[in-house]
């Protein structure tokens, strides 16, 4: 009877062990969803008061492997490539390390993880959404597997900042600061930085970088 409890006991450890094997806590995929919303009615006011530029920038604290850089993208054929590029090439010009290869343009649905960086119009099923950044990455580690942008198809776009409409390279450049791992910033006297997390019809200002997100660019990949 001791000799059937015993081996029925080291049984039971040695199938309860299997599983911690084959768990790999570090391949387990985890999910991170950026929204861009639409402004508010009461928006932040700009700062009433100088502030350092670590104030301005916020760092998500996942990554990507550096042999993953520079990172790869397709561009949906509906989307304008060349104002694709100019975003991501908004970013990049602010580093040395080079952060993307110059994308490629196909056929793809962004949003599902499939192995490839995509962009593309979708529709995210929350009223408000302008442009969705999804990012899927190992929890353990904080890798970077794959990353999706989808701009929605409940607004209206161009590509010269008319009013009524949302400007296509104003919410990408917000969007790729999301692709280098930084989050979006609240705080109302964050409202001039591309980081901000609202945006509006007409909205232009985040074409372009201010010091907060240079500065958070540089901590996490070099001046």
């Amino acid at each position: 009877m001791k000799k059937k409890t015993v081996v029925l006991i080291v049984v039971v450890l040695i199938f309860s062990i299997i599983p911690l094997v084959e768990a790999k806590p570090d391949r387990v995929i985890e999910k991170k969803v950026f929204i861009h919303r639409a402004k508010p009615e009461k928006p932040g006011k700009p700062p009433k008061h100088d502030m350092t530029d670590k104030e301005w920038y916020k760092y998500s604290g996942i990554h990507w492997a550096s042999s993953d850089l520079p990172v790869t993208y397709v561009v949906d054929d509906g989307l304008d490539y060349g104002v694709i590029v100019t975003s991501f090439e908004t970013w990049d010009v602010e580093t040395d390390t080079e952060l993307f290869f110059i994308g490629t343009i196909g056929e793809v649905t962004a949003g599902f993880r499939d192995g490839t960086n995509a962009l593309s119009f979708g529709n995210y099923p929350e009223a408000g959404a302008i442009a969705v950044t999804y990012i899927w990455y190992y929890g353990y580690t904080g890798e970077i597997i794959e990353v999706d942008t989808i701009f929605d198809t409940d607004y209206t776009w161009s590509v010269t900042g008319e009013s009524g409409k949302m400007d296509l390279q104003n919410i990408a450049t917000h969007e790729f600061g999301h692709w280098l791992v930084l989050d979006d910033l609240y705080k109302r006297p964050a409202r001039t930085q591309t980081m901000y997390g609202y945006s509006t019809y007409g909205e232009t200002i985040k074409r372009t970088l201010e010091s907060g997100d240079i500065a958070g660019l540089e901590l996490i990949y070099g001046p």
